[in-house]
């Protein structure tokens, strides 16, 4: 890993509740851990590391998988310019608002996420969750972003912890994106790191 890379750590909030009732197993089935295509799409911020995206995560086709709770949704009209893809569209996170991505499989050659994003509103800031699933259980963990500005602007690193991290066959995981009150974030092409760099 370049070490001007900016990490944002997950810190672990909870480990080991059962998956409440809502949630099926095949909800909660991710494809597999083997990821083709990946890109270095961060290098003109000294990130050489090579990223897939999420499924749907252009969020110019529907949006396949992903889910939008409390006023979140896709917006048309203000779409990342950072990146050399045509497009329109982003997804807008109010309040209290979550976008939750489809689950997809980590192992120990996914050591982080990264995306893009600005803040529209307020001064609050933007919470990432990740729910793994293994067996019948789910661990749940956070970091908050507060570090942004109205530009649209890659955000930090984050990297998963051991805990995502440490089984080499993988697990289901699914991110959520929530914006504290009376702040309105926008994100966009949210990208996975299929290799390990550390």
């Amino acid at each position: 890993m370049n070490p001007r890379r900016t990490l944002v750590c997950f810190s672990l909030l909870a480990a080991s509740v059962w998956i409440g009732s809502g949630v099926s197993a095949a909800t909660a089935m991710a494809a597999s851990c083997t990821y083709a295509g990946a890109t270095p799409l961060f290098t003109p911020w000294q990130d050489y590391a090579a990223y897939v995206p999420f499924q749907g995560s252009t969020f110019e086709n529907g949006a396949s998988g992903w889910s939008w709770g409390s006023g979140a949704k896709i917006v048309t009209g203000d779409n990342n310019p950072l990146l050399a893809t045509a497009g329109s569209h982003s997804v807008q996170i109010p309040g209290g608002g979550t976008a939750r991505s489809p689950w997809l499989c980590v192992n120990s050659n996914t050591p982080s996420m990264r995306f893009f994003i600005r803040r529209v509103s307020g001064t609050g800031s933007l919470t990432i969750k990740a729910s793994v699933n293994s067996g019948a259980k789910q661990v749940t963990t956070i970091t908050a972003i507060a570090d942004t500005t109205a530009n649209w602007q890659p955000s930090p690193v984050v990297v998963f912890p051991t805990l995502l991290t440490a089984s080499t066959t993988g697990v289901d995981a699914q991110i959520q994106f929530t914006a504290d009150p009376g702040t309105i974030f926008r994100i966009d092409d949210v990208e996975l790191d299929p290799y390990l760099r550390r």
